[in-house]
């Protein structure tokens, strides 16, 4: 009689792991009985779910369906079982995050591992980009978006919502001064982010004052791909940075920045969470959304 359950498992936990000596370590038995099961899995299924090198394994077509059809399986038994659960606060599983890389790491790491504390039996993946993670195939169970996403197939949620400014640390002003205008910005040392080849450089700056709307475009004086780069050129004095406020809002707060043009509105821009487009969103991913849409709620300065 096969343990279909057990084999799905399994599987999920061979592809998360990454190679059979890890997965055979969560399971607490030997490499070659995990090679063993994978191969009767194989044999049961009649494909072939990995090919399998000295190092690693690379799914194959099949074996990247059976994934995806084996983690919503586990997904469901999982959510399932929370929900008859006596104990509803003990989570457990894997919950899968993605997250934009200066967001993730600056503001949001932390309250990812304790998060994590309050939960022993969760294991959380963070997974942090700058290219925007696709939650259905980067495998999230929740991606964090900058910006409304364009995926189809998925279920988004606005989370918070802020506004960009423009700023710069207080040694760059003391040395260059400080525009009066929009206009002058092109006689100063602007920093510009680039989203590579096909979105192209982020140097058209638009801001609004009592309800009129213009749109600066700047020459950089340094770029970068990396808005974390972005930020620690602002606080080195390099130049004037165009951020969102949960990115400066605390280094306004304390003098680290200076906001410039205040009477000047910049765009507004939303903070989404993706999520695939399921029926039953499992327990552990719906406490951490509210439990994330509260630790954004309290943080005035970045809105």
């Amino acid at each position: 009689m096969h343990d279909d359950a057990g084999d799905l498992r399994f599987f999920v936990l061979l592809v998360e792991a990454g190679n059979l000596t890890a997965v055979a370590r969560h399971l607490n038995v030997s490499a070659g009985a995990s090679s063993r099961r994978l191969a009767r899995l194989e044999e049961r299924l009649g494909v072939r779910l990995v090919t399998r090198t000295s190092r690693r394994f690379d799914l194959t077509d099949e074996g990247q369906t059976f994934y995806e059809r084996a983690a919503e399986i586990m997904t469901d038994i999982e959510a399932a079982e929370a929900e008859i659960s006596a104990n509803q606060k003990e989570l457990r599983g894997v919950l899968r995050i993605g997250a934009p890389l200066e967001l993730g790491r600056r503001r949001l790491a932390d309250f990812v591992s304790e998060f994590a504390d309050r939960f022993p039996k969760l294991r959380v993946h963070l997974l942090l980009s700058d290219e925007g993670l696709d939650v259905v195939n980067s495998r999230l169970d929740l991606a964090i978006r900058i910006g409304m996403p364009n995926e189809t197939g998925v279920v988004a949620t606005k989370i918070m919502s802020s506004e960009r400014v423009i700023c710069a640390a207080p040694a760059y002003l003391k040395k260059f001064g400080m525009p009066a205008t929009p206009a002058e910005l092109n006689r100063h040392r602007c920093i510009c982010l680039m989203r590579g080849h096909e979105l192209g450089m982020l140097d058209r700056w638009r801001l609004s004052r009592e309800g009129e709307d213009q749109v600066v475009e700047v020459t950089p004086h340094l770029s970068t791909t990396s808005g974390e780069v972005v930020h620690d050129w602002a606080l080195k004095g390099k130049g004037i940075v165009f951020k969102v406020l949960w990115d400066v809002g605390d280094d306004l707060q304390c003098g680290r920045l200076v906001r410039l043009l205040p009477e000047y509105q910049g765009e507004t821009i939303g903070l989404f969470a993706t999520m695939p487009s399921r029926r039953n969103v499992p327990l552990r991913v719906r406490t951490f959304l509210d439990n994330l849409r509260d630790f954004l709620a309290h943080r005035p300065s970045w809105h």
